[in-house]
Formats: C-alpha cells, sequence, structure tokens
C-alpha cells in the first residue's frame, strides 16, 4: 500500500524548476513504478486521481485519504501576540507561512507589498512572510528597502498557532502552473488557525478546490499582486464577512480534518489492503510507504 502526498514528477514540471522537463520523466518513471505494484494507492486529494490513473493504476485500487490537521488550536491572546511580533493594531497583517520555494511563487506577496506602499490607505498593510527555503534569500533581495515587507524565522511549535491566529488573513500562493502536484499542507493549520484564507492558486487546482470545500477563504487569480492586494482590502472593509471565513476553518477541521477522522481512514485503507489479493512477495504491496502529513511550515 501506498499513500501518495505529492507528485515528484508533476511537482518538476509544474514548479518551475530548471531542467524540470527532464527531471520530470525520471521521477514520473520511478513514481509509476512504485505504484503499480502496489495492492491500493492512497491520494491525499481526488485532483491526483487522474495523474495516478494516468501511470497505469486502475481507478479500483485508488483510495482518497486525505491529510489530518495535528496543530493544536491557538490559545494565547492575540492582541498581545502582535505586540510582541511588533504588528501595530493600526495596520492588518497578511501572513505567509511555509516553505519559500518555487513552486509557491511568493514574488506575488513581495509585489503586493511594493503596492501596499503607494497611496495612504486607512489601514496599512503589512505583509509578513513566516519561514525559509531556498528562495528566501532572493525575496529578501527583491524586497530590500520595502518598509511593508517582513520576514520572519520559523518559530516553535508551541508558539506558531497563535502566529497564525495574529494576522488578519493568512495567504497560500502558488505558481499559475502549479495544479495537481501537491496539497499545501499548511492549509490545515491555516484552517485550525480561524482566519480568513486567500488563496493566490490556479482556479483549476486542488488547493483551489480545498479552499472552497472548507468555506474559509477566497480566490485569488494567481501571480497578480494586485488582485490578491485588492482581496485583502475587500476583506478588511467587511470585517463580517472575514469572521465568517475564518470562523468556517475549525468547524472544518473538527468535521473533516481530525486525527481521530484521519488515522480511521489509514486504518480502513490498511484494513482494505491486507485482506484483498495482493501482488505477489517482494512486489512492495503488503507493505505502507507514507509520509506523515505536514504542518504546513
Amino acid at each position: 500500500m501506498v499513500v501518495v502526498q505529492d507528485l515528484m514528477g508533476a511537482a518538476a514540471r509544474q514548479s518551475g524548476i530548471a531542467g524540470g522537463g527532464r527531471a520530470a520523466g525520471l521521477a514520473a518513471g520511478v513514481e509509476g513504478r512504485v505504484l503499480r505494484s502496489a495492492a491500493l494507492v492512497g491520494v491525499v486529494h481526488e485532483t491526483f486521481r487522474a495523474r495516478v490513473e494516468a501511470m497505469g493504476v486502475s481507478a479500483e485500487r485508488i483510495r482518497v485519504v486525505p491529510n489530518w490537521s495535528h496543530v493544536a488550536a491557538p490559545s494565547a491572546d492575540r492582541a498581545e501576540t502582535r505586540a510582541r511580533l511588533g504588528w501595530r493594531e493600526d495596520e492588518a497583517v497578511l501572513l505567509h507561512s511555509g516553505n519559500m520555494g518555487l513552486k509557491q511563487g511568493l514574488e506575488v506577496l513581495v509585489e503586493a507589498a511594493r503596492l501596499a506602499e503607494r497611496g495612504d490607505p486607512a489601514t496599512p498593510v503589512r505583509v509578513v512572510l513566516l519561514g525559509d527555503g531556498n528562495q528566501r534569500a532572493a525575496l529578501e533581495q527583491a524586497g530590500r528597502g520595502l518598509g511593508r515587507l517582513e520576514f520572519l524565522a520559523p518559530v516553535a511549535d508551541a508558539e506558531f498557532p497563535d502566529v497564525l491566529a495574529a494576522a488578519d488573513a493568512l495567504a497560500v500562493t502558488q505558481r499559475a502552473s502549479v495544479l495537481d502536484m501537491s496539497i499545501p499542507s499548511k492549509l490545515t493549520s491555516y484552517f485550525a488557525a480561524g482566519r480568513p484564507v486567500l488563496a493566490s492558486v490556479a482556479e483549476s487546482g486542488g488547493t483551489a478546490q480545498e479552499v472552497l470545500r472548507s468555506g474559509a477563504g477566497l480566490l485569488v487569480a494567481p501571480e497578480d499582486p494586485a488582485a490578491l492586494l485588492a482581496a485583502f482590502r475587500t476583506l478588511l472593509a467587511d470585517r463580517g464577512r472575514a469572521d465568517a471565513l475564518g470562523a468556517a476553518g475549525p468547524g472544518y477541521v473538527r468535521d473533516h480534518l481530525s486525527r481521530r477522522a484521519g488515522l480511521a481512514r489509514i486504518d480502513a485503507l490498511l484494513a482494505e489492503a491486507l485482506d484483498g489479493s495482493r501482488p505477489s512477495a517482494g512486489a512492495g504491496g503488503a507493505g505502507v510507504i507514507a509520509a506523515p502529513p505536514g504542518s504546513g511550515r
């Protein structure tokens, strides 16, 4: 049994990495051999189905087993957390947390911060990038001198939920080419934080589907900083809507992304794989290959 968290062949092709075409072919070849040998294949989102089927896995052997959230709900006083982070009460914080890599296309947030410096809106905007990754240095260079842009180092696990909850909205961004190779695990953390989510992602991709299903966020055209900033300001002007979106997240986590529900899905998949017909010895079908769900950081 294999549980697919990310499709690395598709990732190489869609993320914009140099030499991605060749890497995609090699990775997809390995993935295909592993998946075809498994008794059952679990995928963390239904958008993975078509690509896994294209690797030669029959639809009857594919099961959807969404990840669960293992990040605690925020507990600290929000005003105190903002004060400790140096975020003023009269400014609005749009925060992105997680890996700063190619597929995230975080340049859209740098440019949104640049646009936020123009004019004098009633509520100043601060764009915060929390985390690390191989693109952080380039992003810092691109945003050098921007007063509305802040980079924060990763925080301790105990502090993480409170930092998310201290923001006014949480951003998930992807390049427009990213469609069906992964679902950002940060979404489970975002939903649990109880803040509205702004998803600057392709409308036809799995990330967009998950945000809409949760009822906790809005979609924004990918790689469009003006649209992202405008959507954020729209939320700031309609606090009732922002609060309703934020409140939907914890409920979605409770009903669909709890640890109990997630483990039950994995248990059921394992039981089915062990009880059903399996490939011959050595094919790898009786074991479990799975990466644990990430925290979105």
